[in-house]
């Protein structure tokens, strides 16, 4: 991985050249997405025997201008794994879990934050704003302190004790705010403009998202049929299907990406199942899948794109269903996730009660945290 030329960023929407700092926000004349250009692999290739490990084998595909900037903790590469006694329960033959909850900090989110932190390192960033309402939060404290750069979590006041503890471990600062979760994120971007800050914001920034899509490209390798995971605010959703786009074959078949999101706060499947290309207007109600929370997904319309161009499917799950397929995961195959994870474990049981997933289907369950995070 050779010094590139750096990335840029440009609103996608009126191609509005956007500072560093402020990639994470909408475009401020036309509220568009930002997104980055930047010399890349075409088709992301692992380096296999090279000095890395991890999702920075494919370092030649991902926005960095300097490998010298990495921050890294040894991320991606999580494993797949069959799950025979849970899919025999289900009469499924060929289901899989990707275990992304087997990441230095407990969740997929170390994918996007080691990029999004090694360009903030890059272009010299002197402190790091995040919201979150806990994962994404441990995340960017971790890889902060391993960049010797201070941080600053702001998290919702009711967010588990758990997740609050690890961020605090790492050192980052922890403010907690009263009201929804954007409320949360309001706090956390005024006070990165206050302070001069690097606002994090991982459902918009498109470096966190350019990171989750080495998960993409470890799935190409797979050739599965289905491809179900929960979803609130859409990074790895979005990246992951980008990220298969761009590793995969020459006119191979995709999966079909669907999602799960928990009934107390469903805008994606809410805006499916009326046919619309938004996130539509919800009622909100308390859910313990707390990571799936986010009633204005950023990367909403986006998130319709992909149901739609991979012929998937979108559902809402009880909280009830929620707790009986995680305990139904962890005592038939051992493995524990906390209840944002476990809505991708019910969803493919709603799937194939709808006939949208067939028995003999090749079908992998994104597992996307530690159980250990919100103990059962």
């Amino acid at each position: 991985m050779a010094v590139r030329p750096p990335p840029t960023a440009r609103c996608d929407r009126c191609g509005r050249p956007i500072d560093e700092v402020q990639v994470a926000l909408p475009c401020p004349d036309c509220a568009g997405p930002v997104g980055i250009s930047f010399d890349s692999e075409t088709r992301p290739n692992a380096r296999r025997g090279a000095r890395v490990d991890g999702l920075w084998r494919y370092g030649a595909a991902l926005p960095l201008r300097d490998p010298n900037d990495v921050v890294s903790l040894g991320e991606g590469d999580t494993p797949v794994v069959r799950l025979p006694r849970w899919g025999a329960a289900h009469g499924m033959r060929n289901v899989f879990a990707k275990l992304e909850y087997i990441a230095p900090t407990g969740s997929f989110k170390d994918r996007g934050t080691t990029l999004v932190v090694s360009r903030a390192r890059e272009i010299g960033a002197r402190e790091l704003i995040e919201d979150s309402s806990g994962n994404a939060g441990a995340s960017v404290a971790a890889y902060a302190a391993r960049a010797g750069i201070p941080a600053i979590i702001f998290v919702p006041a009711g967010a588990p004790a758990a997740k609050i503890a690890q961020i605090a471990a790492t050192g980052a600062d922890v403010v907690r705010v009263e009201g929804p979760r954007e409320a949360v994120r309001d706090a956390a971007i005024e006070a990165a403009r206050s302070r001069n800050a690097y606002y994090v914001g991982h459902n918009g920034n498109p470096y966190f998202e350019a990171g989750t899509q080495t998960f993409g490209f470890e799935v190409a390798r797979w050739h599965f049929g289905h491809v179900m995971m929960p979803v609130g605010g859409g990074s790895l959703f979005v990246g992951g299907w980008r990220g298969l786009q761009r590793a995969a074959a020459p006119r191979a078949i995709l999966p079909r990406f669907h999602l799960a999101q928990p009934t107390g706060c469903a805008p994606i499947v809410a805006a499916w199942r009326r046919g619309m290309g938004r996130p539509v207007p919800i009622e909100r109600h308390p859910t313990i899948a707390g990571g799936a929370e986010i009633e204005h997904p950023a990367r909403g319309v986006e998130i319709l794109r992909i149901l739609t161009a991979s012929h998937g499917g979108a559902v809402d799950i009880h909280d009830d269903a929620i707790v009986a397929a995680r305990h139904e995961l962890a005592t038939l195959e051992g493995i524990d996730v906390e209840p944002t994870s476990a809505l991708a474990v019910a969803g493919v049981i709603a799937l194939l009660r709808d006939a949208v997933i067939r028995s003999e289907d090749r079908v992998l369950i994104v597992l996307t945290g530690s159980g250990l995070k919100v103990p059962a």
